[in-house]
């Protein structure tokens, strides 16, 4: 009998010795999307740590961070910071690779921005019928991957689409207001299938992750609304992607009810792939961040304080699903003639390229530096 005992406080320690580092035994994503550094850099911006010059991805992974989100349009304009051709996307995701970061691919299936207030088809897709439409989403995708694989360049997680809440590929793809319809639904879906198909096609040994990002990381009901669709007609994806940015997701409690409802009740991985937060306040922000209704200062040590959250509550996940976070333009230091969002303020370095708090609180609040 005290064997027996013993032996089963024993496997009692073991058991709450494996619990507690369940976290630690998955590979946390501590990343940043640096989609518009080639562009500042032949602007001539700089990178400092410790006062000493480096380049910026050595910054980030000296710094904890282990994974890359590059963004992809189909045929931009170069204007502002819309610079993301395949050539470009590929010379970047080769400096990424050779860093041994992880790699994350966002399709945008657009030749400028998409998110939720414009998902505009490339122009060069515009007259196409809905079939030709979903063809070239499938024959496009899978060409970018083939592109890739050919440079040794795999990603390691795609993303079908950016910020895909209202749908993809206007109006075709559509399923906001008035286009929340089972025709609506319909079309969509069956674009995002044609763009996954792509992707396993061009690369059907590599194990790609396809990633679905929509915004709204603080709304767990846009999440029920969206996702519930999504598998009704049958959409198959490994990962969901939410952005978070509070002025206009919410506060923390609101993002750890959605990743929460995410992890019980979708069952999937889930990470926060855009988050951000200013470290000052600018005068031309005009109605956003507000000022003064933030749940952190607006200063590089409250900037470090809110990472430093949003990382504890993506560890505090249920059921380990919680994977990571990126940080959204951390290189964005303000360059003349280039759009660089919020002044600059929202970067994880000063005016001056000087690396602030902030670039370690990912780091500094993962159990294990990975």
């Amino acid at each position: 009998m005290i064997m027996k005992s013993k032996l089963f406080f024993l496997f009692l320690g073991i058991m709450m010795c494996c619990t507690s580092n369940a976290v630690a035994a998955k590979k946390i994503l501590i990343g940043a999307d640096i989609s518009a550094l080639t562009l500042l850099e032949a602007q001539g911006v700089v990178y400092y740590e410790n006062g000493k010059s480096k380049d910026l991805i050595a910054i980030l992974k000296d710094n904890g961070f282990n994974a890359v989100r590059l963004r992809l349009f189909v045929n931009p304009k170069k204007d502002g910071i819309v610079d993301n051709d395949l050539a470009y996307t590929i010379n970047l995701a080769r400096r990424a690779k050779a860093a041994d970061m992880i790699f994350l691919l966002n399709f945008h299936y657009s030749d400028t921005w998409a998110d939720p207030q414009q998902q505009i088809k490339p122009t060069a897709w515009n007259k196409m019928s809905f079939d030709e439409l979903k063809q070239t989403v499938h024959n496009y995708t899978a060409s970018v991957i083939a592109a890739f694989k050919k440079e040794n360049l795999l990603p390691d997680i795609v993303q079908i689409g950016n910020e895909i809440t209202p749908g993809i590929l206007w109006p075709d793809g559509s399923v906001s207001e008035a286009n929340d319809t089972e025709i609506q639904w319909g079309k969509f879906t069956s674009l995002l299938k044609a763009g996954i198909a792509g992707v396993r096609e061009a690369a059907p040994d590599a194990n790609i992750k396809i990633m679905l990002h929509i915004d709204q990381g603080g709304k767990k009901s846009v999440s029920r609304w969206f996702f519930s669709n999504i598998n009704k007609y049958h959409v198959s994806y490994d990962m969901i992607g939410v952005s978070y940015y509070p002025w206009w997701h919410g506060k923390i409690k609101n993002l750890k009810e959605n990743l929460n409802y995410i992890a019980t009740e979708l069952k999937k991985d889930v990470v926060v792939v855009e988050t951000a937060y200013p470290h000052k306040e600018q005068v031309n922000w005009h109605d956003h961040p507000p000022v003064g209704k933030m749940e952190f200062p607006l200063t590089p040590r409250g900037q470090y304080d809110m990472l430093s959250k949003v990382t504890k509550t993506i560890l505090q996940v249920p059921d380990n699903r919680g994977t990571g976070a990126f940080y959204w333009f951390p290189e964005s230091i303000p360059v003349a003639g280039k759009n660089n969002w919020l002044g600059g303020a929202a970067a994880l370095f000063d005016h001056n390229g000087n690396a602030l708090p902030g670039i370690h609180a990912f780091a500094d609040t993962v159990p294990i530096k990975r």
